[in-house]
């Protein structure tokens, strides 16, 4: 396995947990929280910021949905990346 694959498996699994985060901080398993989406916000950057803005809803749903499709916009790139320098 390429350094580039372990770099997508990390950030994977570092945003899964910084995404279980925000519903469980809600629903009370976790030490309740009004700011546990700012990892995830963090790690999903600029994507994040934009597509909550244009998604401009409310619904916590949609949000999340958009925040999840943000950070998974990273770890393409963060895969394309690593891809082409791995055949330079």
């Amino acid at each position: 396995m390429r350094i580039y694959h372990w770099l997508v498996l990390l950030y994977v699994a570092v945003s899964i947990l910084s995404l279980a985060a925000i519903p469980l901080s809600n629903a009370g398993w976790i030490t309740p929280d009004p700011l546990s989406a700012i990892p995830a916000l963090l790690l999903g950057i600029p994507w994040s910021y934009g597509l909550v803005a244009l998604g401009g809803s409310r619904s916590a749903v949609l949000n999340f949905v958009l925040l999840a499709v943000a950070i998974a916009m990273n770890a393409g790139l963060i895969w394309l990346l690593g891809r082409f320098l791995s055949r330079r």
